[in-house]
């Protein structure tokens, strides 16, 4: 007869069920603090930029200690990075969620970009990335892995609905439209504008005529 004491051979192992039910809770409080400080790090950042907020700010917006952002947080380029990681994950999210909604390849492309554009119409979200990128232009600051791959993540988006329309090489064309899409909403941003309709429109119908000119 084999004896299995001390080793899991099943996937719920009730060890882990065990510790992970004591710790939800932990973990709960955890991930509204650290949400309540990526918010208040959004709201002082917008009053403080060019220059990086204050932890003390912060901590006071959040309503949070010292203690706890230190927790969380080596320090305030941490903080940044995690809000600039953050801002992309809920972008992604937030498209992925709306090209669900279609079947034609198309119109994923076109709702990938104009929800792109979104982003610099939308007032308080637009200050907000304005205030973050240029925090993050005065202190010199690399880019996170996490923004990085949040970044890839966003374009990833692209490639099912480019690849069905035909293109030879979509993952170069889903780089393309993003640069054209974000370049497009980074300029209007920094110019604290918004893409007019029918400068939109002309995006959206300029990306997808290339994508049917290559396939």
């Amino acid at each position: 007869m084999l004896h299995t004491w001390g080793v899991s051979t099943t996937a719920e192992d009730p060890v882990e069920l065990a510790v992970n039910r004591a710790l939800k809770p932990l973990r709960d409080d955890a991930v509204r603090d650290v949400e309540a400080i990526l918010d208040a790090a959004l709201t002082v950042a917008e009053l403080s930029a060019p220059q990086a907020p204050r932890v003390a700010d912060i901590v006071a917006a959040a309503g949070t200690s010292n203690q706890a952002f230190y927790r969380y947080f080596t320090g305030k380029e941490d903080l940044m990075q995690a809000v600039m990681a953050r801002g992309l994950r809920r972008v992604h999210a937030y498209l992925e969620h709306r090209m669900s909604k279609v079947e034609d390849p198309s119109k994923k492309i076109e709702l990938w970009i104009r929800g792109i554009l979104t982003q610099a119409t939308h007032q308080t979200a637009a200050r907000q990335s304005v205030a973050v990128n240029e925090i993050f232009s005065g202190t010199g600051s690399g880019i996170d892995p996490r923004t990085i791959e949040a970044t890839i993540a966003l374009k990833d988006l692209l490639i099912a609905p480019l690849t069905e329309l035909g293109s030879s090489a979509p993952e170069f064309d889903a780089s393309v439209i993003r640069e054209a899409a974000m370049g497009t909403m980074r300029e209007h941003m920094n110019a604290r504008t918004s893409p007019t309709p029918s400068e939109s429109d002309h995006l959206v119908a300029f990306c997808i005529r290339g994508i049917s000119l290559e396939a």
